[in-house]
Protein backbone atom coordinates (compact mmCIF):
# COMPACT_ATOMS: atom_id res chain seq x y z
CA UNK A 1 0.00 0.00 0.00
CA UNK A 2 1.07 3.31 -0.65
CA UNK A 3 0.72 6.60 0.66
CA UNK A 4 -0.69 9.47 -0.53
CA UNK A 5 1.53 12.63 0.21
CA UNK A 6 -0.64 15.34 2.01
CA UNK A 7 -1.02 18.26 -0.87
CA UNK A 8 -2.54 20.47 1.10
CA UNK A 9 -0.86 23.99 2.09
CA UNK A 10 -0.02 23.87 5.58
CA UNK A 11 -2.46 26.47 7.55
CA UNK A 12 -0.55 28.70 9.45
CA UNK A 13 -2.12 31.73 12.79
CA UNK A 14 -0.71 34.54 10.60
CA UNK A 15 -2.77 33.64 7.50
CA UNK A 16 -5.88 34.26 10.18
CA UNK A 17 -4.38 37.91 11.13
CA UNK A 18 -4.10 38.72 7.43
CA UNK A 19 -7.92 37.72 6.63
CA UNK A 20 -9.53 40.75 5.05
CA UNK A 21 -13.28 40.83 4.85
CA UNK A 22 -16.44 39.03 6.34
CA UNK A 23 -13.51 36.93 8.09
CA UNK A 24 -11.60 39.45 9.93
CA UNK A 25 -13.60 40.68 13.18
CA UNK A 26 -14.23 44.49 13.01
CA UNK A 27 -11.10 44.83 15.29
CA UNK A 28 -8.88 44.25 12.83
CA UNK A 29 -10.21 45.98 9.80
CA UNK A 30 -10.04 48.91 12.62
CA UNK A 31 -6.62 48.34 13.01
CA UNK A 32 -5.81 47.81 9.26
CA UNK A 33 -7.68 51.15 8.44
CA UNK A 34 -5.42 52.98 10.81
CA UNK A 35 -2.14 51.63 9.54
CA UNK A 36 -3.82 52.54 5.76
CA UNK A 37 -4.27 48.99 5.15
CA UNK A 38 -8.03 49.13 4.98
CA UNK A 39 -10.31 51.45 2.94
CA UNK A 40 -13.02 53.33 4.38
CA UNK A 41 -15.82 50.79 2.71
CA UNK A 42 -14.25 47.75 3.58
CA UNK A 43 -14.58 49.12 7.57
CA UNK A 44 -18.05 50.22 6.88
CA UNK A 45 -18.94 46.58 5.26
CA UNK A 46 -17.19 44.29 8.03
CA UNK A 47 -19.07 47.14 10.81
CA UNK A 48 -22.45 46.28 9.45
CA UNK A 49 -21.64 42.77 9.57
CA UNK A 50 -20.62 42.27 12.83
CA UNK A 51 -21.86 42.34 16.18
CA UNK A 52 -21.07 45.99 18.15
CA UNK A 53 -21.53 46.86 22.04
CA UNK A 54 -22.92 50.00 23.14
CA UNK A 55 -23.05 51.49 27.16
CA UNK A 56 -26.31 52.05 28.42
CA UNK A 57 -27.36 53.07 31.58
CA UNK A 58 -29.76 51.01 32.57
CA UNK A 59 -30.14 47.45 31.77
CA UNK A 60 -31.55 46.50 28.35
CA UNK A 61 -33.79 43.38 28.43
CA UNK A 62 -36.77 42.22 25.91
CA UNK A 63 -39.33 44.51 26.87
CA UNK A 64 -36.86 47.49 27.04
CA UNK A 65 -39.15 50.06 25.27
CA UNK A 66 -36.23 52.86 24.37
CA UNK A 67 -32.31 52.69 24.49
CA UNK A 68 -30.03 55.66 26.30
CA UNK A 69 -26.77 54.87 24.59
CA UNK A 70 -24.01 56.38 26.17
CA UNK A 71 -23.12 59.24 24.12
CA UNK A 72 -20.03 61.16 23.14
CA UNK A 73 -19.30 64.39 21.31
CA UNK A 74 -17.24 65.38 18.53
CA UNK A 75 -14.50 68.47 18.26
CA UNK A 76 -18.04 70.78 17.45
CA UNK A 77 -20.07 68.95 20.05
CA UNK A 78 -22.21 66.72 17.68
CA UNK A 79 -23.37 63.43 19.04
CA UNK A 80 -22.00 60.13 18.81
CA UNK A 81 -23.14 56.68 19.80
CA UNK A 82 -19.73 55.08 21.38
CA UNK A 83 -19.76 51.54 20.07
CA UNK A 84 -17.15 49.17 20.39
CA UNK A 85 -15.86 46.30 18.84
CA UNK A 86 -15.19 44.25 21.77
CA UNK A 87 -16.12 44.36 25.24
CA UNK A 88 -12.57 44.18 26.33
CA UNK A 89 -12.44 47.58 24.71
CA UNK A 90 -14.76 49.56 26.81
CA UNK A 91 -12.90 52.35 28.98
CA UNK A 92 -13.20 51.54 32.66
CA UNK A 93 -14.33 55.16 33.15
CA UNK A 94 -16.83 54.87 30.57
CA UNK A 95 -18.58 51.62 32.24
CA UNK A 96 -18.47 53.97 34.84
CA UNK A 97 -21.44 56.13 33.45
CA UNK A 98 -22.95 53.77 31.67
CA UNK A 99 -22.38 49.98 33.16
CA UNK A 100 -24.30 47.87 31.02
CA UNK A 101 -22.74 47.02 27.96
CA UNK A 102 -25.36 45.39 25.10
CA UNK A 103 -24.57 43.41 22.37
CA UNK A 104 -26.19 44.46 18.69
CA UNK A 105 -25.83 43.98 15.27
CA UNK A 106 -23.82 46.97 13.64
CA UNK A 107 -26.70 47.29 10.77
CA UNK A 108 -29.27 47.06 13.62
CA UNK A 109 -27.20 50.16 15.37
CA UNK A 110 -27.52 52.03 12.08
CA UNK A 111 -31.05 51.63 11.05
CA UNK A 112 -31.80 52.78 14.98
CA UNK A 113 -30.22 55.79 14.89
CA UNK A 114 -30.90 59.08 13.59
CA UNK A 115 -29.53 62.87 13.99
CA UNK A 116 -26.09 61.53 15.58
CA UNK A 117 -22.88 59.93 14.41
CA UNK A 118 -20.93 56.69 15.82
CA UNK A 119 -17.89 56.28 17.31
CA UNK A 120 -16.34 52.34 17.11
CA UNK A 121 -13.62 51.31 19.50
CA UNK A 122 -13.81 55.69 21.19
CA UNK A 123 -10.42 55.41 23.87
CA UNK A 124 -8.41 53.21 20.93
CA UNK A 125 -6.04 54.09 18.80
CA UNK A 126 -7.37 52.84 15.97
CA UNK A 127 -10.75 54.21 16.77
CA UNK A 128 -13.15 55.15 13.80
CA UNK A 129 -15.68 58.21 13.85
CA UNK A 130 -18.71 58.37 11.57
CA UNK A 131 -20.49 61.05 11.48
CA UNK A 132 -23.95 61.75 11.37
CA UNK A 133 -24.22 62.51 7.90
CA UNK A 134 -21.84 59.15 7.45
CA UNK A 135 -24.39 57.34 9.25
CA UNK A 136 -26.98 58.39 7.05
CA UNK A 137 -24.94 57.63 3.76
CA UNK A 138 -24.15 54.23 5.05
CA UNK A 139 -27.80 53.64 5.47
CA UNK A 140 -28.52 54.89 1.84
CA UNK A 141 -25.88 53.40 -0.31
CA UNK A 142 -24.99 50.14 2.25
CA UNK A 143 -28.23 49.07 3.66
CA UNK A 144 -30.87 50.11 1.26
CA UNK A 145 -29.09 48.72 -1.84
CA UNK A 146 -29.05 45.59 -0.23
CA UNK A 147 -32.92 45.55 1.00
CA UNK A 148 -33.69 46.35 -2.70
CA UNK A 149 -31.87 43.49 -3.86
CA UNK A 150 -33.70 41.30 -1.28
CA UNK A 151 -37.38 42.55 -2.35
CA UNK A 152 -36.36 41.22 -6.12
CA UNK A 153 -35.65 37.74 -4.66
Amino acid sequence: MTETPNTQPEHTPQQDTETVGSAATLEQILIEGKDGKAQAGEIIRTFLTSSVYFLSPEEVTDETGSVNPLTLQDNEGNPLIALFSTSENIPEDYKEHAPHAVEAPGVAVVQSITGAGIMIDAGQEHGFQISAEGVERIRTDFISPAEDAEAQQ
